[in-house]
């Protein structure tokens, strides 16, 4: 499960008031195998760790809290739910029943909760990087609805639900600078395009035939002559003041970050090096993702 401890992450930022920390209130909701209304099993657990219900990591990391959502869900086959809906309508109508539209309904709903029941429960595990010295959260996800989890239980927690930041400048105006520039500086790192992006046409959702574009800047230089935006771009960024730091992650216009990649400790390093080295990346991308949106 790729997290804030593995070699690349995805983050949401978000800001969550520091003042509401509360490591007792963590554990009081720590993962149970208790399944929840909604079918679920859920609770926090150590950073990464989906066993560790005892915190063995540590929660509290100097000006950092970390921890993660460990979220169990099970689903019905699609395939499964097929045969079976249609062997009973076969049935029903064998007996010469007919099934309106309501009633075939109410037996697929009744198939996919009693399929439900029967599977098995498939873990996930989501990241949380709360800097209490900024009130800022990285939520490692850009998926909605490990979000909608993360800020349901992290609310219950704490009193507080994390709240998204949202950019104040047009980032797909930014990126197509840092295109057609070639580089553009902010915050004290030099950004450069790696050549992959997607772009939508004015107006096109974002989430809807998407053009995408891989290691290849003439093409996306083409895409924007023709009229199109970037929606997502892959960069990388290197700080002059400390040449040894160099950020590969992509961005998207509402600030999400998808594929950084972290450092690798050195073999002997123990965890909680390991942790500083990769949560000094999380951080320093944060820092310029804010700064680029603001």
């Amino acid at each position: 499960m790729p997290g804030f401890m593995s070699n690349n992450t995805s983050f949401t930022l978000c800001r969550a008031d520091a003042a509401k920390f509360n490591a007792d209130a963590l554990r009081k909701h720590v993962f149970t195998p208790e399944v929840n209304a909604d079918g679920k099993r859920l609770g926090w657990v150590g950073l990464g760790d989906p066993l560790d219900e005892d915190f063995a990591f540590g929660i509290e990391h100097g000006e950092y809290a970390a921890f993660s959502l460990r979220l169990d869900t099970r689903s019905a086959s699609g395939a499964a739910v097929k045969l079976q809906l249609a062997e009973a309508i076969r049935e029903a109508e064998a007996a010469g029943k007919k099934l309106g539209a309501k009633r075939k309904k109410e037996l697929k709903e009744n198939i996919v909760a009693a399929l439900t029941a029967k599977a098995e429960f498939v873990p996930s595990a989501t990241d949380c990087l709360w800097d209490l010295s900024q009130g800022r959260l990285l939520v490692g996800t850009v998926s909605a609805k490990q979000l909608q989890a993360v800020f349901g239980l992290f609310k219950t927690t704490f009193g507080v639900e994390p709240m998204p930041a949202a950019p104040k400048a047009d980032l797909s105006k930014i990126f197509a600078q840092i295109c057609r520039k070639g580089s553009y500086q902010c915050n004290g790192f030099t950004i450069s395009p790696f050549g992959s992006a997607s772009l939508a046409t004015p107006g096109q959702a974002a989430d809807k035939a998407l053009v995408a574009v891989q290691n290849n800047l003439n093409a996306i230089l083409s895409a924007l002559d023709e009229g199109l935006s970037i929606q997502k771009l892959r960069i990388v960024a290197s700080a002059g003041a400390n040449p040894d730091l160099n950020l590969d992650f992509t961005l998207d216009a509402g600030l999400a970050v998808s594929g950084l990649r972290l450092p690798k400790a050195d073999k002997d390093a123990d965890p909680d090096a390991e942790f500083m080295l990769k949560t000094d990346t999380c951080s320093s991308a944060a820092d310029l993702v804010e700064a680029l949106g603001e």
